[in-house]
C-alpha cells in the first residue's frame, strides 16, 4: 500500500484553493475578486513547480481577467466615494454596459412597460415625452422604473436622431446595488436629484406667461 506523501508544492496547491473558497463565501466584490487574483497566482506557482500545464495555464488566462474586474469594481467605488458630496456622474458604470446605436425615431420605451435596462447618451438626444424632457450626452434616463412601486415605466423615450446609448441591464444594476452601498447611495441620491429636477420643471410649467 502506498503512502501519500505531502509535499509543500501540494500544501501550496490546498492553500491557493483555500483562497479562492474563502473569497465565494464573501458578499461583496471586492473580496472575492481579491481572492480570486491570490488564488490565480497561487496556482500558477503551484502548476509550475508541479509541471502541471493545464493547471498553470488555466490560471494565467484567468488572471487579467479577475485583475481588471477587480479594478473596474474598485475604481467604481473609489470614484463615487469622491463623489458623494459633489456631483452626479455614471461614467465610472460604463465598464458594466453595453454600448449601442439606434435611429431617429426609435421608441426606446413606453411608459407602463416593465424596465429592462438604464440608459447613458452617449451622443444624440433622447425625449420623454409624458415630461417634455430632452437628455443628451452624459444624462441618464431609465433608472427610476427598477424602484417604482409597481415596476413600470413612468415615460415614454423615443430617439430625436441617430443616438449611441450605454444600456446597462436592469439585472446588473440591481446586482450592483446590492453588492455595494456605495452605489446604492449614489443610485439614490441621482434618484432624488432627478425627482427634485422634475418638480422644479412641473412648477415651472405651471407658473402663468
Amino acid at each position: 500500500m502506498e503512502t501519500f506523501n505531502l509535499t509543500w508544492v501540494d500544501g501550496m496547491g490546498f492553500f491557493s484553493g483555500l483562497i479562492m473558497l474563502f473569497g465565494m463565501f464573501r458578499r461583496t466584490m471586492i473580496p472575492v475578486r481579491l481572492s480570486l487574483v491570490l488564488g490565480n497566482i497561487g496556482f500558477i506557482a503551484f502548476g509550475l513547480l508541479s509541471g502541471s500545464v493545464p493547471t498553470w495555464a488555466t490560471h494565467l488566462a484567468l488572471l487579467p481577467l479577475n485583475t481588471l474586474r477587480l479594478y473596474q469594481v474598485w475604481h467604481l467605488i473609489r470614484t463615487i466615494r469622491r463623489q458623494t458630496t459633489g456631483g452626479l456622474h455614471l461614467e465610472p458604470l460604463i465598464p458594466y454596459m453595453t454600448e449601442t446605436k439606434v435611429a431617429a425615431g426609435t421608441v426606446l420605451f413606453k411608459k407602463g412597460d416593465v424596465p429592462d435596462r438604464m440608459i447613458i447618451v452617449r451622443a444624440g438626444a433622447i425625449h420623454l415625452e409624458e415630461i417634455d424632457r430632452h437628455f443628451g450626452p452624459g444624462d441618464v434616463l431609465g433608472e427610476l422604473a427598477a424602484f417604482t412601486p409597481d415596476g413600470r415605466r413612468t415615460a415614454t423615450a423615443v430617439a430625436d436622431g441617430d443616438c449611441e446609448l450605454y444600456t446597462l441591464t436592469n439585472e446588473a444594476l440591481l446586482q450592483i446595488y446590492y453588492q455595494n452601498p456605495e452605489f446604492g447611495l449614489f443610485l439614490i441620491r441621482t434618484i432624488v436629484a432627478r425627482l427634485i429636477q422634475n418638480w422644479e420643471d412641473a412648477e415651472r410649467r405651471a407658473v402663468p406667461v
